[in-house]
């Protein structure tokens, strides 16, 4: 797998308030029970327990879409979500067909104090989507995109994927910023904050958000919006999964493409110092239009060589113009800018939905380059054919908005930087955390708090990362939420 298509791969997660890790296992290797027998599982609290054969046949019938058990013929395929390193066996599967069999689900699983994963493209990359023992609520059928190109907006279903979005969209030239993976979830994206390609000139995807439809722990259905429960709109953008399941986003479209001025500049290893050099000093000067993302290891050759990946959305003679001094400063092995199908661009990361490498990462947010970042990095970090570092281009409109107007107060950072690693073999699972966890550490005092789609953290440092907007969000939860039945995310608990 390349480097580049493996990093972008990772972008979407948080920190899971998750089972003690033995019951978890001792869970996972239960056989499956026979239909329509009574059915073990677990609760919020981590203790077992049974729901009956009798109730599991009732919930069933209560919904339109289908219930699954580990005794159904398509449960292993459904349990499975993106990242091959997880591996949990829910003790339900709800197969919602809407937003009523979504508040049902919500319903039975408050009632039976059942543990509750949500899942939406399923693309969650510490496992969030799917628990172990507990109902995962499965949103991955409900993927309608209806796009108003005279009002350029778009509803999207909660379980849609971009690349569902872009293609409807595109048909009329616009597109909303979402991340750079097609078979990505909008939802975990959007409400974890969403970055790509459009960031920086129409800021993150939450920030694009209209309204929500959204289904609370009370099982309720609420209309979301800066004018309708105005409170719940700051928490959802930015704020995670923590106040209920999206069962449908609007958001607001812009004018793209449909060709963008896109394409990637390959370096020798050698030339890595003048890169960064150089890097550093050009995004942190680049208008808006232009996004520019630096990495490099995690592949053999020229595929972990040193790159910087470009898209520039906006006029292609100015991009041109602007793009020139990146691409003589620093003569690079090959050149790739051209024209690109906006679509393409979104696309050309993409792996398999069901990916055969278990994945790692470790992220957070650097203010700039740095002259010691940079000796850090060529002196003291080591990428390889296993272990790849980015840098994400961050600033512009997404630094517009003040780090309170929206759950997630990281809006003045310029970079992300991400250290992350896949590979075949589950036997090499903890060898290649820790060799990450290392690469990570010579890293790490550079960096301010974390995305939380991208790390998987303590609940300390989780608490820490939401900063001044924490207390809000405690409140917030407390009110919504205050059993925290949406738990496995980057948590915020209720406030005591």
């Amino acid at each position: 797998m390349k480097r580049r298509d493996f990093c972008k791969a990772a972008l979407v997660g948080g920190t899971a308030a998750t089972l003690p890790l033995g019951r978890m296992r001792a869970f996972a290797g239960e056989t499956a029970v026979p239909s329509g027998s009574d059915i073990p599982a677990v609760k919020l609290s981590g203790e077992p327990t049974v729901i009956p054969a009798a109730a599991v046949k009732a919930f069933g019938a209560d919904l339109h879409g289908p219930l699954l058990t580990a005794s159904d013929k398509d449960y292993d395929q459904v349990r499975r979500i993106w990242n091959k390193m997880i591996d949990r066996r829910p003790a339900l599967i709800a197969r919602c067909s809407g937003a009523a069999d979504v508040a049902r689900a919500v319903a039975f699983a408050r009632e039976r104090e059942l543990l509750v994963a949500v899942r939406g493209g399923g693309h969650s990359f510490p496992g969030y989507s799917v628990c172990n023992g507990g109902l995962m609520i499965d949103l991955s059928t409900m993927h309608s995109v209806r796009v108003d190109p005279v009002a350029r907006t778009a509803r999207v279903a909660g379980g849609a994927w971009i690349g569902d979005l872009d293609w409807e969209a595109q048909q009329y030239g616009l597109a909303t910023p979402m991340g750079e993976i097609s078979n990505t979830g909008v939802a975990g994206l959007t409400l974890g904050g969403g970055y790509g390609w459009l960031a920086r000139r129409y800021g993150l995807a939450c920030d694009n958000v209209i309204s929500v439809d959204l289904v609370t722990a009370d099982a309720k259905f609420h209309r979301v919006s800066a004018q309708e429960n105005p409170d719940l709109f700051w928490g959802i953008r930015g704020g995670g999964g923590n106040f209920g399941v999206v069962t449908s986003f609007e958001y607001r479209l812009h004018p793209v493409g449909p060709k963008v001025l896109a394409g990637n500049l390959i370096y020798a290893p050698e030339q890595l110092r003048d890169v960064l050099d150089y890097y550093g000093e050009f995004a942190a000067r680049a208008p808006r239009e232009c996004v520019v993302e630096l990495g490099w290891g995690g592949a053999e050759g020229e595929d972990g060589y040193p790159t910087i990946a470009v898209c520039y959305v906006g006029d292609p003679g100015a991009g041109e113009k602007v793009l020139q001094p990146l691409r003589t400063a620093v003569k690079p092995r090959k050149d790739t800018l051209q024209m690109q199908d906006y679509v393409k661009i979104q696309q050309q990361y993409d792996g398999p939905p069901l990916s055969t490498r278990n994945a790692y990462l470790k992220g957070g947010y650097v203010a700039g380059f740095t002259p010691a970042l940079i000796e850090a990095l060529t002196k003291e970090f080591h990428a390889d054919a296993l272990v790849s570092v980015g840098f994400d281009h961050c600033g512009g409109a997404i630094a517009e908005v003040a780090p309170n107007a929206t759950a997630l107060p990281h809006r003045k950072e310029l970079f992300q930087i991400l250290v992350s690693a896949g590979w075949p073999d589950a036997a090499d699972n903890d060898r290649n955390r820790a060799r990450i966890h290392a690469e990570w550490d010579k890293v790490k005092r550079f960096t301010s708090g974390f995305y939380v789609n991208l790390n998987d953290a303590d609940q300390k440092a989780v608490d820490d990362n939401y900063g001044p907007n924490r207390p809000r969000l405690a409140a917030l939860k407390k009110k919504y939420d205050p059993g925290n039945l949406f738990r496995l995310n980057a948590n915020v608990r209720p406030a005591v």
